[in-house]
């Protein structure tokens, strides 16, 4: 039996069918997400109906390879939101995570998320479905014909099943905010005191579940989102682990067993039972970049040759200085951070002996590193377990061992990489295996994770 697990990102749909028995991926696909649609300046709009073409494809690619598919389970980017009709079709583009609508002005001088936000009592960010729907209401540009509106990966289940209503996990469910983490459920009266219709909220299903079968029979699980399917497809136990993931951004993750009221860190919905704590950072393998960047110009500026990629180079320069401490305390946050965008990065502790390409190299990684780990050490602060295990995923820390070795130095254990590298589509395949019952339980379907 093979299962099938789908990503679709923001830029590109990933697909892998896995081997349910062994949890070895046997194929990996990835297509573009060429969806973009134009729009004014603040908008960022995607074609569902390109998606979904593009999801086809890999679904009829995979169905020909493997005629024993026994479950499909889909991931995405949260947040965005998508209107259906009764027929459960797309009347709308999807207005994605990154849309800017909700920090439009309204004419009392506030935006449209800070006037939800007060009219709820919940923070609502531009990009949040609520946040989208509460600009389109206000400015009459819900469509006639929606009755629901949905994530991409929510209306995709629909379109594989034939649903003409969503059903949607709580992950989903609570990324379009005015959610409630401890029932699982929308908040209806604080919808309601914002002049919202509760009719259009999707459908919310707490348990992992089975929201219906493609028409060769195959079942299709409840989409969720894709923080929660990396977690999934990362982490055996999420109670005694600690996370990092790290790509252009980084993540820093730890499970829950109980609802708790948390600052500085986000709780999120794992399963039914279970939460995860997150704590993001803007810039992770992007201040690395940014320095391969710089010494790229640099050597062009002096020389006048182009040097191409240098991260080779880099990673030589670290290997000859080895892992002793760093004597330069960098902070990363060139892009600011999710509650203050306006913070800066910088640089202290600089001495003659120090100001070298070695120690800026060592610096930054460790500067990466340290962010997450100090909303780790908050995280445990506030109840969160002392990690048993240490898990590192995303591109930055499985192609950099002396970023493995900085967190390895930090927590006194060696960071286990899952084999397979695509951990959402992984974590969604294994979800769907749960719902579709061919495992009893989410941990049980988890064990068939390896590590490197």
């Amino acid at each position: 039996m093979k299962a099938v697990g789908i990503d679709i990102g923001t830029t590109t749909i990933c697909g892998i069918v896995m081997d349910a028995v062994t949890g070895v991926v046997e194929m990996v696909e990835t297509l573009p997400n060429d969806s973009v649609l134009l729009g004014a300046s603040y908008e960022w709009l995607q074609d569902p109906e390109r998606i979904w073409h593009q999801v086809q494809k890999l679904y009829q690619e995979f169905l020909i390879r493997y005629p024993d598919i026994c479950s499909i389970g889909l991931t995405g980017q949260m947040h965005g939101i998508v209107y259906t009709d009764r027929d459960g079709r797309a009347v709308s583009p999807l207005y994605t995570w990154q849309d800017e609508r909700g920090n439009q002005m309204m004419k009392d001088g506030k935006t449209y998320a800070e006037r939800l936000s007060q009219e709820t009592g919940y923070r609502m960010a531009t990009g949040f479905g609520l946040t989208t729907h509460y600009y389109q209401l206000k400015n009459n540009l819900v469509p006639d014909q929606a009755v629901h509106f949905c994530t991409i990966h929510d209306y995709i289940g629909m379109r594989l099943t034939g649903r003409r209503e969503p059903l949607v996990s709580a992950s989903d469910a609570a990324s379009h905010g005015c959610f409630d983490l401890k029932t699982l459920r929308f908040d209806t009266e604080a919808v309601k005191q914002a002049g919202i219709d509760c009719s259009l909220l999707p459908e919310c299903e707490r348990s992992c579940t089975v929201i219906g079968r493609t028409p060769e029979g195959i079942p299709v699980s409840a989409a969720i989102g894709d923080n929660q399917a990396s977690v999934i497809g990362s982490v055996k136990d999420s109670e005694n682990s600690v996370l990092m993931n790290v790509g252009t951004s980084g993540q820093v993750s730890a499970g829950v067993a109980h609802y708790m009221d948390v600052i500085d860190v986000e709780l999120r919905v794992l399963t039914e039972a279970s939460y995860i704590l997150v704590g993001s950072s803007l810039c992770g393998g992007l201040a690395y970049a940014a320095m391969e960047k710089f010494f790229r110009a640099t050597v062009k500026d002096i020389t006048g040759l182009d040097t191409g990629n240098l991260y080779a180079k880099m990673d030589e320069i670290l290997a000859r200085r080895g892992s002793r401490p760093c004597t330069l305390q960098f902070h990363t946050q060139f892009c600011g951070t999710r509650e203050n965008p306006e913070l800066t990065g910088s640089i202290c502790g600089l001495k003659l002996d120090n100001f070298t390409p070695e120690e800026f190299l060592y610096g930054i990684l460790s500067g990466i590193a340290e962010e997450l780990v100090t909303f780790h050490k908050s995280m445990c602060a506030q109840g969160a377990g002392i990690p048993k295990y240490l898990i590192g995923s995303g591109n930055a820390i499985r192609f950099n061992r002396h970023f493995r070795n900085i967190f390895e130095n930090l927590y006194h254990m060696k960071m286990q990489i899952p084999v397979h590298r695509e951990e959402a589509s992984y974590g969604a395949a294994l979800y769907a295996m749960t719902a579709a019952g061919i495992y009893p339980t989410l941990k049980a379907a988890q064990e068939l994770i390896r590590y490197l």
